[in-house]
């Protein structure tokens, strides 16, 4: 059972979420915005794994990916505070 938490997601599946929601006739924007964070924090981590072999255009794209992470973050925070204003 513990085995079973242990294994992530990968980012085949993640894609085939974002689609599955995308195909909805009403998308909820909160579970996209986490499905793309996951999709990119998998996408650096596979690039960090080989920074040796990097190249100067690899790097600049793991930055620019790190700053649309923290964008879709701050997106996902604010869409929970709208979700919790909504409830009360």
């Amino acid at each position: 059972m513990d085995h079973d938490k242990l294994i992530k997601p990968t980012v085949s599946y993640h894609l085939f979420l974002y689609r599955v929601e995308l195909a909805r006739r009403q998308s909820r924007q909160l579970r996209l915005s986490r499905t793309k964070i996951e999709i990119t924090d998998e996408l650096i981590s596979r690039t960090v794994k080989n920074i040796k072999t990097c190249s100067m255009d690899d790097l600049k794209a793991v930055n620019r990916e790190l700053l649309f992470k923290r964008k879709l973050r701050h997106s996902v925070s604010k869409l929970r505070k709208q979700a919790k204003l909504m409830k009360s």
